[in-house]
């Protein structure tokens, strides 16, 4: 599962906004030229489980069970619960809804929904927004120029928009394998992946509904990337011999790699092809908890619980500083992109997550002010194939 990194807000307003309309514009005329042959990807958008939410809180639907039902609420439902470490029958989700429907505080918020709540002019406008305007041919023609040129991915990914869900996830992938309406998740190259975005997180934003909307634009970008990736990896002979014999280790190397690009491709959106100085030496700190985390899962004495604990953390704890393997694949990503060239990061997802690091040691060499690797985990991507 993938989840957007929190980041400071407002690094999403103003200039930056406008900025990155600029940029996605270009993307979509400069990528008109090139072969889409190749790359049969659709985006299949579902409003429906964010209007209903919409039209409960304003008395239009009466169904609470029937908006509990919707397969994005589901999923929504669902997911909170995981990142919330907690599970609760049902029932408990109808009765939350059915308070949200009365305009009633929540005092044990599981879902989201009394921001859902507070928020809801701005929701509702961030909604009507996306309805309204070509988000998905966008959102591709972004990340079309991250993949390999010679990239065979024929997929169709549903999207949910929902207004709820947990706080540290403004959207997600999950893989689904569905009975009737129910979701099963399941494990991956199982099931469907698909795609959650959750208005309210970007409704929370500074700025307009035209700067909202560029962020769920970006986010949506984010989550794409990780299905799209994950359709290529099943298609790819080498990443099937790389998922063989997985360890923690290349478990988290790989997170690295693929959050680290998503997160790139959002945060070039909104920053162009320079990042801010103070961004950067955010990013940079991570490199140290990377390092740690890595030497450890390298120990052979280091217990599956604690494993199991670095893994969770490296993408799901909430903060830019925790998120240690989103934020250091993200500098790796935009180390490789602007010191080796867009070409260089598009192979390293045809060649897996060694590459990926060896290329990132191979700047660190040339560039004294690029935070270097552990000696261990140098030693172990260097030797591999």
């Amino acid at each position: 599962m993938a989840v957007i990194l929190p980041v400071d807000r407002h690094f999403f307003s103003g200039k930056f906004m406008k900025r990155a309309c600029i940029l996605i514009a270009f993307y979509c005329s400069s990528m008109t030229a090139q072969s889409w042959n190749a790359f049969n990807v659709s985006l299949q958008l579902d409003f429906s489980s964010a209007d209903n939410l919409v039209s409960l809180f304003e008395g239009s639907e009466g169904n609470v069970r029937r908006c509990a039902q919707l397969r994005g609420n589901r999923i929504a439902a669902a997911t909170s619960m995981v990142l919330a470490r907690r599970e609760v029958p049902p029932e408990a989700f109808v009765k939350h809804l059915e308070s949200f429907k009365a305009h009633f505080s929540i005092s044990d918020d599981l879902f989201g929904l009394n921001e859902t709540q507070r928020r809801f002019s701005d929701v509702n406008a961030l909604l009507l927004e996306c309805k309204r305007r070509q988000l998905d041919r966008r959102v591709l023609a972004t990340i079309r120029q991250f993949f390999p040129e010679d990239a065979t991915v024929t997929t169709t990914i549903p999207v949910y928009f929902v207004a709820m869900g947990h706080e540290n996830a403004s959207a997600y992938v999950r893989r689904i394998a569905w009975n009737g309406d129910t979701p099963v998740f399941v494990g991956e190259g199982m099931g469907t992946p698909v795609i959650v975005v959750n208005l309210t997180r970007s409704a929370q934003l500074y700025g307009d509904t035209q700067s909202r909307f560029v962020e769920v634009m970006s986010t949506l970008a984010h989550e794409a990337f990780h299905a799209v990736f994950s359709n290529y990896q099943n298609e790819s002979p080498r990443w099937q011999k790389i998922h063989t014999g997985e360890t923690y280790f290349s478990s988290i190397s790989e997170l690295v790699q693929n959050e680290g690009i998503a997160y790139y491709l959002s945060m070039q959106e909104v920053f162009g092809g320079t990042f801010p100085q103070q961004f950067l030496t955010r990013l940079h700190q991570s490199i140290p908890i990377l390092n740690s985390a890595l030497d450890e899962l390298l120990d052979p004495a280091t217990p599956p619980q604690r494993a199991r604990e670095l893994a969770l953390n490296a993408n799901l704890s909430g903060s830019m500083e925790k998120n240690y393997g989103a934020a250091a694949g993200l500098l790796i990503a935009y180390q490789i992109d602007t010191r080796l060239g867009r070409k260089a990061l598009a192979e390293s997802i045809a060649l897996g997550p060694s590459d990926f690091f060896k290329k990132y040691l191979g700047i660190v060499k040339r560039y004294a002010d690029t935070p270097a690797l552990s000696a261990q985990s140098q030693a172990e991507f260097l030797k591999a194939n």
